[in-house]
C-alpha cells in the first residue's frame, strides 16, 4: 500500500479517538478520556509523520498540511494550561477542538507532490506557520467556551476567567507570526508589509482581539464579546476564506 493510501483511514481513526475523548471528558470519564486524547496525539503525530515521508520535506505548505498540524497543537497547549493554570477542565473543548481540522482535512487535496517554493524556503517558515496554529488552536477553543457559555447559565465568571486565560496565551503567538511573517516578507520580497490579503485580515483579527482585551478591561466590559466574536470570524476569513474563495485570493500566499 502507497503511503498516501494510509492518510484518511488515519485521519478518520485520529478523528474519532478525539471525538471519543471529548464524549468521555463529557461524562467525567477522566482516565479513559485522557487515554484516547493522548492515543488521538499519537496517531494525529503519525499523519504528520506520513505527510513528511510523501512531500520529502516539513508538511506545512498547503491547507490539508496545515490543519494536520493544527490538530497537533491542542492536546499540548491543554497539558500545558492544566500544569500552568489548572484549567484541565476545559479539556472537552480541546478534544472537540482537534477533531475539527482533521475532519475538514479529510475533504481536501493531499496534494502528494507539493514542494516548497523559493520564497518558503527561509528559516521563518516553521517558527511563522507554527505560532499561528499555536494562536488559532487556542482562539478555537476560546471561541467554542464562548457558545458554551452563551447557552448555559451556570458558571459563567469561571468561563469567562478560562476565555480571557487562554487568549492572553494565544495573543502573543499571533502578534509573533504577524511579525515573523513582516521579518520573512523583507527577507524574501524586500519590504514588510504588501497589503495582501492575508496580511489585511490577519491584521484585522489581531486587531479585534486587541480591542476584546481593551474592552475586557474597560467600563464596557459587558461588551467584550462582540469584539471575541468578530475576531474570531475575522479569523475563519484569514485562514480559511483568503484561500479557498478566489475573488479573496492572496497572491503572495497562494502556496498555503
Amino acid at each position: 500500500m502507497q503511503l498516501l493510501e494510509w492518510v484518511n483511514p488515519l485521519l478518520i481513526g485520529t478523528a474519532a479517538l478525539y471525538i471519543a475523548s471529548g464524549v468521555l471528558y463529557t461524562f467525567q470519564r477522566g482516565r479513559g478520556a485522557s487515554i484516547a486524547l493522548g492515543a488521538g496525539w499519537i496517531a494525529n503525530l503519525a499523519v504528520f509523520a506520513v505527510n513528511a515521508l510523501i512531500v520529502r520535506d516539513i508538511p506545512m505548505g498547503n491547507m490539508y498540511q496545515v490543519q494536520v498540524v493544527l490538530a497537533l497543537c491542542f492536546p499540548p497547549l491543554l497539558l500545558m494550561l492544566t500544569l500552568r493554570d489548572r484549567l484541565g477542565w476545559t479539556a472537552l473543548y480541546f478534544a472537540y477542538g482537534a477533531a475539527l481540522p482533521l475532519i475538514g482535512a479529510l475533504f481536501m487535496d493531499k496534494q502528494a507532490t507539493w514542494r516548497r517554493m523559493p520564497a518558503l524556503q527561509s528559516p521563518w517558515f516553521v517558527p511563522h506557520v507554527l505560532s499561528y496554529m499555536i494562536a488559532y488552536a487556542l482562539c478555537a477553543v476560546a471561541f467554542i467556551m464562548l457558545i458554551r457559555l452563551w447557552l448555559g447559565r451556570t458558571r459563567r465568571s469561571e468561563y469567562r476567567r478560562a476565555i480571557y486565560q487562554i487568549l492572553r496565551i494565544a495573543f502573543p503567538f499571533m502578534t509573533f507570526g504577524m511579525l515573523g511573517g513582516a521579518l520573512w516578507a523583507e527577507a524574501a520580497w524586500g519590504r514588510y508589509w504588501s497589503w495582501d490579503a492575508k496580511e489585511v485580515w490577519s491584521l484585522i483579527t489581531w486587531g479585534l482581539y486587541a480591542i476584546y482585551f481593551h474592552t475586557r478591561k474597560s467600563p464596557w466590559h459587558k461588551w467584550a464579546d462582540l469584539p471575541h466574536l468578530l475576531a474570531f470570524l475575522a479569523l475563519l476569513t484569514t485562514f480559511f476564506l483568503v484561500n479557498l474563495l478566489p475573488k479573496l485570493g492572496s497572491l503572495l500566499h497562494s502556496y498555503a
